[in-house]
């Protein structure tokens, strides 16, 4: 990883590091990759991402409240004061070229983040790239998983395969976790007010093969999302390829990340 200082830069304020952690070690790299976590996942889902990373790319992974070092404060259900608080921290590392990465419902955070940045005035992103969530104009797949009691709730969480049986056999630890897995879900299931509009930057789309709570066809129907280019990249694994299948994955995003750094280098 390139951690070589940018003349003249300064390090991140305290407010942008608290959402993003690895902010403060300014780097010469030519694009910054934002990237924003599934329900329940915090900044370090993305840390073989940033391991892993060309020295062209510097990895900015996000940290929302109520994950990991940010456990104890309370988690943001409700996506626009999310994107708002989130489109202010992210101000001071817009000043480069950059690009955003949200895999399942960070992949609507994505979305809804661009569109705070355009109104605003802000730079925009290269490309935004979206994985393993469906569409942002297609409804959900059965009952809200956020609004079940208690015992539903995590009976459903269970069949999705990514939580850890650590804490689904633990009441201490669900107790600790439910009410900002329950936000996460809230973030994922409410209907989007501008869930029709298209943004006016490159969209790529990443889906698993063998996801069984979203399809490879939900996942296209990002290609509605953008009024510039789009493309879908399927890759073999099921929800969480982003851990399943990391090595192809990386790769995937990496290639399609490549001309855009190279674009940013002729044009410093």
């Amino acid at each position: 990883m390139n951690t070589v200082p940018v003349r003249g830069s300064s390090p991140a304020p305290a407010g942008t590091r608290r959402w993003l952690p690895h902010a403060s070690d300014a780097t010469s790299c030519d694009l910054r990759l934002i990237c924003l976590p599934y329900a329940g996942g915090g900044a370090s889902v993305f840390a073989p991402l940033r391991r892993h990373a060309p020295d062209w790319l510097d990895v900015l992974p996000v940290q929302l409240p109520g994950r990991e070092n940010r456990i104890a404060e309370p988690a943001i259900g409700s996506m626009p004061p999310l994107v708002a608080v989130l489109a202010e921290a992210l101000a001071p590392v817009l000043d480069r070229p950059y690009a955003l990465l949200g895999y399942s419902v960070g992949a609507r955070v994505a979305f809804c983040l661009t569109q705070v940045l355009a109104r605003r005035g802000l730079r925009l992103p290269q490309i935004v790239m979206v994985a393993a969530h469906r569409a942002p104009d297609l409804p959900g797949r059965g009952p809200a998983l956020h609004t079940l009691p208690s015992e539903a709730f995590w009976s459903r969480l269970a069949d999705y395969q990514g939580t850890p049986a650590a804490i689904l056999d633990n009441p201490e630890f669900r107790a600790l976790f439910e009410a900002p897995l329950r936000a996460d879900f809230a973030l994922a299931e409410t209907p989007l007010e501008a869930g029709n509009q298209r943004l006016p930057c490159p969209v790529t789309a990443f889906a698993g093969r063998r996801d069984a709570l979203v399809s490879p066809t939900e996942v296209a129907g990002w290609a509605r999302a953008t009024s510039a280019a789009f493309d879908c990249v399927e890759i073999e694994g099921g929800h969480f390829f982003l851990r399943d299948a990391a090595e192809p994955f990386r790769q995937a995003v990496y290639d399609r990340l490549a001309p855009l750094a190279r674009r940013a280098r002729h044009a410093a």
